[in-house]
């Protein structure tokens, strides 16, 4: 029996589904031959190829994305959220990416324009509480809490363009949007970072914001265990959050205000960098946790490593891991209909966690903000590729912060993670098939209804960069 508070809920989630369909347009599939082909071709330098990659994606943002330029719907598997929410991420988890490229030397003009008028519409219209396209209030544990991170990140990232270009009402509107954090509860996890994120920058832009940064900064360090990782909450795994969550908010926390705990988050990210650039190989990377589908994002703590220290890790071994990281996934059907697939090879269903909608792993761009915003610093035209440490020698080592082991063998280029105290192969783990009542659910209620698969929850204790055990 549906219960009155069901059928609010019911009702609510199919009325977003009803929005979803009358604006949704059809797959943008035009320029997924013309990536791959971008990313296999001798001719094209390492900066073109990320070039190719930005005209890629934003062909595809002005496809899918309403005039408002608050919502973008792309296809695929919607979330346990709803349709309004997985619209919202369609926009949220690119602004920082567009702003990075505006910032950044890049050559392609045209582009720029485009993107700075976007970024002028998005922030306008979805922050303000009167607009028929505001995002909406936030609230306890509300998903836009973790969309304000990218919100007020993009902000910050075109702190010295389009920020420049609002009135004061407009300034006004979409700081206090961002308060609206302040003093919210989250989940006891890498949620508070993105508090902390927010909350940095609306101090960079109003200095008497009476926040409660400490307190949650506190928090998150209390899910620190050692060699730069973090648990994701006190009871949480050590998995792959480390690289596209943790390392990446304290990174930009650390660039935002260099004064703010420094020292310990440039010795984080450096330690956790040592022993993480052994995962990446030519040929894949080992992946272990949830949220696989932001596997593109995992060199980011190559990168703000080599910010901080190029004796640790140099540019060449940054730029070597972000680029043979990209190349492999976009050869291996990690690109489709102008967005990230959910899953690791293509789109699969049985790989994707049900908080994640279809444009959930465009956070798989988060490594791509960092290139483009280091580009201002650093020219990536003259840094040149160079041999990846798992291609250069063969090591044993014993990274107790995570649990784990990392092998590498340079001979065949393949680099292996195994964790000390589980004790299941992945031969042993049988995930049953999706049940009909759950499609059924989903129909009824307008959102995912699926199980969650992860092998590290399973206690499965070896993951290589071959990845044969993600493959169907």
């Amino acid at each position: 029996m549906i219960t009155a508070k069901e059928l609010k809920k019911l009702f609510k989630m199919q009325s977003q589904k009803l929005h979803q369909l009358f604006y949704s347009k059809a797959n943008y599939s035009q320029n997924d031959v013309l990536i791959k082909q971008a990313f296999i071709n001798p001719d094209l330098s390492v900066v073109g190829k990320f070039e190719a990659s930005i005209d890629y994606f934003w062909q595809a943002q002005k496809h899918y994305k309403t005039t408002s330029g608050t919502l973008a719907y792309y296809p695929g598997y919607g979330s346990i959220y709803g349709a309004r929410n997985d619209g919202i991420e369609g926009i949220s988890r690119l602004l920082p990416l567009w702003a990075a490229y505006l910032s950044s030397p890049a050559k392609n003009s045209s582009l720029k324009n485009e993107m700075r008028q976007h970024l002028k519409c998005a922030f306008v219209n979805g922050t303000n509480p009167q607009g028929a396209h505001y995002w909406g209030e936030i609230s306890d544990k509300s998903t836009l809490i973790c969309e304000a991170a990218d919100i007020a990140l993009a902000l910050w990232l075109c702190r010295d363009n389009v920020w420049q270009e609002f009135s004061p009402a407009e300034k006004k509107l979409i700081i206090s949007w961002l308060k609206q954090v302040n003093g919210k509860q989250t989940a006891d996890n890498n949620w508070h970072l993105f508090v902390v994120l927010i909350e940095i920058v609306v101090l960079f832009f109003d200095p008497e914001f009476k926040s409660d940064i400490k307190t949650r900064y506190t928090k998150v360090k209390s899910f620190y265990a050692d060699d730069g990782c973090f648990k994701d909450g006190i009871n949480g795994d050590v998995d792959l959050y480390n690289a596209w969550a943790f390392q990446y908010g304290l990174y930009w926390i650390k660039t935002i205000d260099p004064t703010f705990d420094s020292h310990f988050i440039s010795k984080m990210i450096l330690q956790f960098s040592d022993w993480f650039k052994y995962l990446f190989t030519e040929n894949g990377v080992p992946l272990f946790g949830r949220s696989l589908c932001y596997r593109m994002a995992m060199p980011v703590p190559l990168l703000a490593a080599c910010s901080i220290d190029e004796q640790v890790i140099s540019k060449q071994v940054a730029l070597s891991s972000l680029y043979h990281c990209w190349s492999y996934f976009i050869n291996h059907d990690a690109l489709q209909n102008g967005c990230p697939t959910q899953g690791v090879f293509g789109r699969n269903i049985k790989w994707l966690d049900p908080y994640s909608g279809p444009a959930s792993a465009f956070w798989s761009t988060r490594s791509l903000v960092l290139f483009y915003h280091q580009f201002t610093e650093t020219n990536w035209h003259q840094v040149k590729l160079t041999k990846l440490p798992a291609h250069q020698e063969n090591v044993v080592l014993e990274v107790k912060g995570a649990g784990i082991c990392v092998l590498t063998d340079a001979k065949v280029g393949v680099s292996k993670v195994i964790f000390k105290d589980f004790t299941k192969d992945i031969d042993d783990i049988i995930f049953p098939p999706r049940k009909l009542k759950d499609s059924v659910r989903e129909k009824v209620y307008g959102v995912a209804s699926r199980p969650a698969h992860n092998l590290l929850k399973a206690e499965v204790k070896e993951f290589t960069s071959t990845l044969d055990y993600y493959r169907d």
